[in-house]
């Protein structure tokens, strides 16, 4: 058996050899050097491993595509911080021009979300203290949780 997984991965290895250089496409290295010489990949490889395009990936900066997921983490997030206390409100009752709104950032009906959040209220703002951040954090599980909003939701 062990011969055999070895054979199989002499046999695929010449295979990588036609995948295609995408390079490590973005963050600060990039900007210092855009050539596809040795040199150059080198020097991106060294200034990326000291100063990791990770941000650049979240935030879309350093020449980097925002991811999809941390865009929409951040629209339903920057919309919860804004409209904090009103949100509040409106989760307790179900109902909601703000949580209406919300709820589309996450890619949720309304009516399905504003029903969960009244029903689990006490699960999303857990204390007199919960912050915007926890918030989403605690609408999101939430939705995992919920058969239906979990079909229907970005989140």
């Amino acid at each position: 058996m062990k011969k055999l997984a070895i054979v199989v991965a002499c046999a695929l290895l010449p295979f990588s050899a036609f995948a295609a250089d995408t390079g490590d496409g973005c963050g600060i290295g990039w900007e210092i050097t855009k050539d596809r010489t040795l040199i150059a990949t080198t020097t991106r490889g060294t200034t990326n491993a000291f100063v990791p395009p990770t941000f650049g990936m979240t935030s879309g900066t350093i020449g980097c595509e925002q991811h999809a997921v941390a865009m929409n983490d951040q629209e339903a997030a920057t919309y919860a911080y804004t409209n904090f206390d009103a949100l509040k409100s409106e989760m307790a009752v179900g109902q909601g021009e703000n949580l209406e709104a919300f709820a589309q950032t996450l890619g949720c009906s309304s009516m399905d979300l504003g029903q969960a959040t009244k029903a689990n209220y006490g699960k999303i703002y857990k204390s007199g203290t919960t912050s915007p951040a926890e918030m989403v954090n605690n609408v999101k599980q939430l939705i995992k949780e919920d058969a239906v909003l979990a079909s229907q939701c970005n989140a």
